[in-house]
């Protein structure tokens, strides 16, 4: 299978429809969607960033960058949600319609993030100074928004819909999924605060099919 899968961005979704040019939502609106044009990022600062975070890396940081870093994010959250629906008694029935939407969901955040990963064809920080010694090895396509970043976001919105008593927790854990990238050297900081707000768009926008519906 190849790792990089440049077409990615271009393959179905479940909640977003292509017309033309445009995106399309379950209600037949239009989607713009919130994620900065990178030309108007200052990369330049982002790189410094990027530098002093690498310099004043510690212990628990590496930590959390080789944790979130070592597979896929959704792999990583199947156990954290099984627990949770185990904790609040979520019926077998509910459970398997909230996992259909959940991997749905994913499929569509990772869609997104390729699309715009191809589309803007962003340098990861290596490429701006090769002197840079990430921590994990630099995946080999565009970094801009961070994949992690969109489906930390994603999953942080449906999750909280689903388990608002646990509000605070996954923000924290979705926090520091996206934030693990920067840590690892392999992101700009600016990857992983657009990823999440792209990714909790489009949580929100699977959060309002699944209200109407009253699941």
């Amino acid at each position: 299978m190849n790792a990089v899968t440049p077409e990615a961005g271009s393959w179905p979704m479940f909640f977003v429809a292509r017309r033309g040019q445009d995106f399309i939502d379950p209600f037949g609106q239009t989607i713009q969607w919130n994620i900065k044009n990178p030309n108007t990022v200052n990369w330049e600062s982002e790189l410094i960033i990027v530098k002093q975070t690498l310099q004043n890396i510690t212990p628990q940081q590496i930590r959390i960058a080789q944790s979130w870093g070592t597979g896929e994010v959704s792999k990583q959250l199947i156990p954290v949600i099984y627990n949770m629906m185990e904790t609040y008694g979520v019926a077998s029935t509910n459970a398997a319609r909230f996992l259909g939407f959940y991997h749905a969901a994913i499929n569509d955040a990772f869609v997104m993030a390729w699309h715009f990963k191809y589309l803007w064809d962003v340098a990861r920080p290596c490429q701006y100074d090769r002197n840079l010694v990430p921590i994990l090895f630099t995946p080999r396509f565009p970094g801009y928004p961070s994949a992690h970043a969109v489906m930390a976001g994603c999953s942080e919105i449906i999750l909280i819909h689903y388990f608002p008593q646990e509000r605070f927790r996954i923000n924290q854990m979705m926090e520091e999924c996206a934030m693990s990238r920067l840590y690892a050297g392999v992101h700009f900081k600016v990857d992983n605060d657009e990823g999440l707000r792209l990714g909790r768009q489009l949580g929100q926008i699977v959060v309002n099919l699944i209200k109407s519906q009253n699941i």
